[in-house]
């Protein structure tokens, strides 16, 4: 009886190490886990998929929602159970107003209880409202179950409201699932980091997403180590904000032993997939051929934007104009052509003219100051810019 207990006893204790550092659960061997961090620029913008549960972190800018949108169908997603918003910097927020009022089904949205600014003004409350839904506001001790998969994302911070920069309010969550853990850090800097590290969690994880796009500011030597990750995900473009990733963010990591992974590497994003607590990275490029459709004429005054069509009919589903000064964004209609060689006009609200598209907002184009607009392909490419002569 004795042997029998101390059988036992052993099993249980090779069980509980098998499980330590990726932080692997018992039960639902088959799940599937998988991250796809686009490529966004400097911003996040990151696919949760866990089963058949799908969730987006941060939406990246604006300008960016063409990238996501291919993102999503590169992961076949047509849907999603839940929007979470780490923080309210726009190169995390900047889509959101974009995506609630797309036809993409969203089940729940959520975001850091610790903020500064107004509520109404929040950009999560702002994209709930256009739907007449409402936000779940997170903070340290909560727990989001992701449907019937038995996986969940664990809050770890924001356990207090730093008044100076919403940064350090950053939603982190730990993901846990039953192949691994993911640590989600927002853009957190040091002093988040050390009430973070003073609670005494279990941060191990099999991959981190590297906080505040490996700036100088972030990451400490100890996080690094305390995280014990496999893989790092890092989301920046250096010439969008020189500086990152910062070489030393970069050499505490490896001297942890993380392996990290930049989307500025990858055409399209980075694909990371988890299973029996290993965790292995992929760079999604485009293949793609670019189109040479171009934008002819940018006109201020009618609110006007020409453009003509490339050598053959072009399906210009997925594709999106962007005006840099007005920060909007135009999505042409699923299903349109843009016939070989044609000429046509895209007009809005406040268009003298005529035209033949539709852009449902006022006063696109800039009257009196430079004002660019690119024109994005469905693999969110900029083909095209043009600006309106000032």
């Amino acid at each position: 009886m004795k042997l029998m207990s101390k059988f036992l006893a052993l099993c249980l204790l090779l069980s509980t190490l098998a499980g330590c550092g990726a932080g692997v659960s018992e039960g639902y061997g088959g799940q599937s886990v998988e991250l796809f961090a686009a490529t966004v620029g400097k911003g996040d913008a990151l696919i949760l998929k866990v089963d058949d549960w799908v969730g987006l972190i941060d939406t990246g800018r604006t300008k960016a929602m063409s990238r996501v949108r291919a993102a999503l169908r590169a992961m076949n997603v047509t849907a999603l159970d839940a929007v979470f918003l780490t923080h309210t910097d726009n190169d995390h927020a900047g889509g959101l107003e974009w995506l609630a009022e797309s036809d993409i089904p969203v089940g729940a949205w959520y975001a850091s209880a610790m903020y500064t600014g107004v509520k109404k003004k929040h950009p999560a409350v702002k994209a709930a409202d256009i739907r007449n839904e409402d936000v779940q506001w997170l903070q340290r001790g909560d727990t989001v179950q992701l449907g019937g998969t038995g996986a969940a994302l664990k809050v770890l911070a924001p356990s207090q409201l730093f008044d100076d920069t919403d940064d350090n309010n950053s939603l982190v969550m730990m993901l846990e699932t039953a192949q691994g853990r993911v640590l989600l850090t927002g853009d957190m800097e040091l002093p988040e980091e050390a009430v973070l590290m003073g609670q005494g969690d279990d941060l191990s994880c099999a991959v981190l997403k590297v906080p505040k796009h490996a700036d100088s500011d972030a990451t400490s030597d100890a996080f690094a180590r305390a995280t014990r990750a496999q893989i790092g995900i890092v989301s920046t473009d250096s010439q969008e904000k020189p500086g990152t990733p910062d070489p030393g963010v970069l050499s505490r990591l490896a001297a942890a032993g993380v392996t990290t992974y930049v989307t500025q590497d990858a055409g399209l994003g980075i694909k990371v997939t988890l299973s029996g607590g290993q965790a292995s990275a992929q760079l999604v490029n485009i293949d793609a051929p670019m189109s040479n459709v171009t934008i002819t004429d940018v006109v201020p005054g009618e609110d006007l934007i020409r453009l003509r069509g490339a050598s053959a009919d072009c399906d210009m589903t997925g594709w999106s104009l962007y005006s840099d000064q007005g920060k909007e964004l135009y999505a042409f209609p699923d299903g349109y052509t843009l016939p070989a060689n044609a000429e046509i006009t895209v007009g809005t609200i406040t268009s003298d003219g005529e035209y033949d598209l539709f852009w449902n907002e006022k006063k696109v184009v800039h009257k009196s100051k430079t004002d660019n607009i690119t024109l994005y392909d469905n693999w969110g490419r900029a083909v095209d810019v043009e600006s309106n002569g000032y």
